[in-house]
């Protein structure tokens, strides 16, 4: 991913957790991606008949539960962005679930007061579960700020930019022609 340097430290430690899950180097060394446990969150994609379908949020880590003001294990993520960028959210967890590697979002956490307090978004893939919907592991990582947020709830998420992992070519397809 270019410009990756720009990133917070966490979010860059949690990434490469999550392409040493995806098969990629391994993991950095303690300090780095430990230090995040209560800014994680679960997500998990149940599929509907008709469109995306839900993004369960299964689980919610207490700095998260602190910053939004409550714990959000359990509801729809989707609720907690704007109807418009819900579209470029989808497309970027497809991408995301297609190169089997994690992507960034960086985003403007507001307050029902119109404050802000900007953050990055890392969702990475876990590996799948027979016969359940897929999941991602999430990090919140605000990008300073929160000694002025004052308390304040995270009512809704604004997206700012998308920076998805790099597409994966399509395996080349064998054909094989037998005349027996």
């Amino acid at each position: 991913m270019m410009g990756e340097e720009t990133f917070h430290p966490d979010t860059r430690a949690l990434l490469q957790y999550g392409r040493a899950l995806a098969g990629g180097p391994s993991p950095p060394h303690a300090g780095g991606a430990d230090a995040v446990v209560e800014r994680l969150f679960v997500l998990e994609h149940i599929p509907a008949k008709e469109g995306w379908g839900r993004l369960s949020i299964r689980s919610f880590g207490q700095e998260l539960i602190a910053l939004f003001g409550r714990d959000l294990k359990e509801t729809d993520f989707a609720d907690l962005w704007l109807k418009g960028d819900l579209a470029l959210l989808n497309a970027f967890l497809a991408a995301c679930a297609g190169a089997g590697e994690p992507g960034i979002l960086r985003v403007a956490a507001e307050a029902e007061t119109g404050d802000r307090l900007g953050a990055e978004v890392l969702l990475t893939p876990l590996a799948p579960i027979p016969s359940q919907a897929e999941r991602y592991l999430g990090l919140f990582q605000p990008l300073g700020g929160e000694a002025f947020w004052g308390g304040r709830s995270i009512a809704r998420l604004r997206l700012g930019s998308l920076h998805p992992p790099k597409a994966k070519l399509p395996r080349p397809v064998r054909l094989v022609v037998s005349n027996a």
